[in-house]
């Protein structure tokens, strides 16, 4: 099927998706978006959640390439991992077929 450590980029983008997938998780990224980037205490702090369930959520979209973390010292920083979400995206396109429909619209005048 696949050699050993590669993945179907299916799967890679089922991964992205369903990190979206939660209300928590949008905060998070609506937050990111924000500011930039947060430490993962600040983060909580502004969710109301404890730091180990924001963690969790971090890793569920790191897994699905939609943050990135630092570590500087004792603290932990994300930010918006904005070259692979653009990447995801285009992988859908293409899945779908979304950007041929467009050159066939944009040939037809439509």
């Amino acid at each position: 099927m696949f050699p050993l450590g590669q993945r179907d980029e299916r799967h890679e983008l089922s991964d992205h998706f369903l990190a979206l997938a939660n209300v928590t998780r949008l905060r998070i990224l609506e937050r990111l978006g924000e500011v930039g980037e947060e430490s993962v205490n600040d983060l909580a702090v502004y969710l109301h959640m404890s730091q180990p369930r924001i963690s969790w959520h971090l890793r569920m979209l790191r897994v699905g390439g939609v943050v990135r973390t630092r570590r500087d010292g004792r603290q932990v920083y994300c930010s918006l991992d904005v070259e692979s979400l653009a990447r995801e995206r285009a992988r859908l396109d293409e899945l779908i077929g979304i950007k041929e429909r467009m050159k066939v619209r944009k040939e037809v005048g439509a």
